[in-house]
């Protein structure tokens, strides 16, 4: 590798990863926000939490190893040329094509790379995340009974407690509203007791004095009540275990898949098509031919050599009448039923596609991030950092915006999934293109002071 090469190369390092750990950061705070609740609600072990946030991190760097590298370019790039290394560089007749040569072929093995690991690693890692995801909304949420709080958290029971110490378990003024599978409503109110866990019966369990029990078998019958009163009462509240179990799905979305899988149902998919519509050709339209010959009246007449010959006569009224409930509403019905399956079966495969070219897609845009922010970080100059951090923020919007809404307009079928998914990429290439070939001019890519008028007009 040349000196100028290294050093090129080595002017990038520290700013990608310094833009990774801010994109990072950000993700970071969204998956707080954004679980936080479910990890408080369920009270899910330390370690699970640990598992669950490295697993998210897949689908995460999927996005923030792309994204970190036009911020990196126009930090680096930025420094070069504030620096007067570009300028240096130029009189000693390097050429810009040079000086981006090494990042441009970096870029090309981080796309490399993420093609890798977007085929290989990130399905494994999402099916993983998702398999834990579910898991955790199984769980049960947290017996975690405050003071003056109705407490639901258990099912079947509310539960309403005046005091209570954490250390002890000790309560007071104790009130349990409660439905027994009869739907029987029961209260339970007692002036003190006690509140503990029995994890061999995995049960929560209440020793209670000094209270009544209030019944009522039937609700619409006041005759029905009675009241209890008791000195000591156990109650056990059964089936509250907290423990995670863990499950293994055999299903698997789009996004947890390969290439090669999502191939081979797209494959499946189109065969399940075709074997549709041959049902709905032969079954349909000849069974409904057949339906009518078979309902229909039929006449005869002589062929020459004494052979008789069916003839179906028009639709009568007396045909009509016949065929009105006859099973041609059956297959008009099956024939329907067809067509929503091929649709079905049709957008399955557009979400297939999809997925397919976004695994390549994506990690093409490491390479035109380079070529769209060297050119930009050197036109900007010592002033321009600050316009160049806002071109990127834009690019990044409007890459994005069309990614995503040409996922969208592809899963409904209005566009085609390779165009969906590579529009943006071949929209910011062309973008570069220019901005790369106008900076190696020094020319401007548009002249505005030809469109500056009313300078013209003050001027004169």
């Amino acid at each position: 590798m040349h000196i100028i090469d290294r050093y090129i190369f080595k002017a990038h390092i520290q700013p990608y990863f310094f833009s990774i750990s801010i994109i990072t950061f950000v993700f970071v705070m969204d998956f707080l926000f954004r679980y936080l609740d479910l990890f408080i609600g369920k009270g899910v072990a330390f370690l699970v939490v640990l598992e669950f946030f490295i697993l998210s991190l897949g689908h995460m760097f999927a996005l923030i190893i792309p994204m970190s590298v036009l911020p990196s370019t126009l930090m680096a790039f930025g420094q070069l040329t504030s620096g007067n290394e570009i300028t240096a560089m130029k009189s000693s007749g390097i050429s810009l094509y040079r000086i981006i040569f090494p990042v441009f072929v970096a870029s090309f093995l981080l796309f490399l790379g993420q093609v890798h690991y977007q085929n290989v690693i990130l399905p494994e890692s999402n099916h993983r995340f998702l398999n834990l995801y579910l898991d955790i909304r199984k769980m049960k949420p947290t017996l975690e009974i405050k003071e003056n709080i109705f407490s639901s958290a258990i099912q079947g029971y509310t539960i309403l407690v005046k005091q209570k110490n954490d250390k002890t378990g000790e309560i007071r003024d104790v009130q349990i509203f409660h439905k027994t599978k009869g739907n029987i409503p029961t209260t339970i109110i007692a002036d003190h007791g006690k509140m503990y866990y029995v994890y061999e019966d995995n049960a929560l369990r209440f020793e209670l004095e000094d209270g009544e029990i209030h019944e009522m078998p039937d609700p619409k019958d006041i005759s029905t009540y009675r009241k209890t009163l008791f000195n000591h009462f156990t109650l056990n509240m059964k089936d509250v275990d907290r423990s995670l179990a863990r499950s293994e799905r055999s299903h698997r979305g789009d996004r947890e898949m390969t290439v090669r899988m999502m191939l081979d149902r797209v494959k499946e998919k189109e065969q399940e098509i075709e074997g549709y519509r041959q049902t709905m050709h032969i079954g349909g339209a000849d069974r409904m031919i057949e339906q009518l010959s078979k309902a229909a009246p039929s006449l005869s007449k002589e062929r020459p050599g004494g052979e008789k010959e069916r003839i179906i006569p028009d639709h009568s009224a007396s045909v009509k009448a016949r065929m009105a409930d006859r099973p041609e509403k059956k297959i008009i019905h099956d024939l329907e039923s067809a067509a929503r399956i091929i649709d079905s079966s049709k957008r399955m495969i557009s979400r297939y596609q999809v997925e397919i070219h976004k695994k390549f897609s994506i990690p093409f845009s490491c390479i035109i991030f380079v070529l769209l922010g060297a050119p930009l970080a050197i036109r900007s100059g010592k002033k321009g950092m600050t316009i160049s951090i806002g071109f990127s923020i834009l690019f990044f919007l409007v890459y994005y915006m069309f990614l995503i809404s040409g996922e969208k307009l592809a899963d409904r079928q209005f566009v085609s999934a390779w165009l969906a998914m590579w529009a943006p990429n071949i929209i910011l290439l062309l973008a570069a293109g220019l901005l790369t070939w106008s900076t190696v001019r020094e020319s401007q890519t548009i002249n505005w002071a030809k469109f500056n008028l009313v300078k013209k007009w003050r001027s004169r």
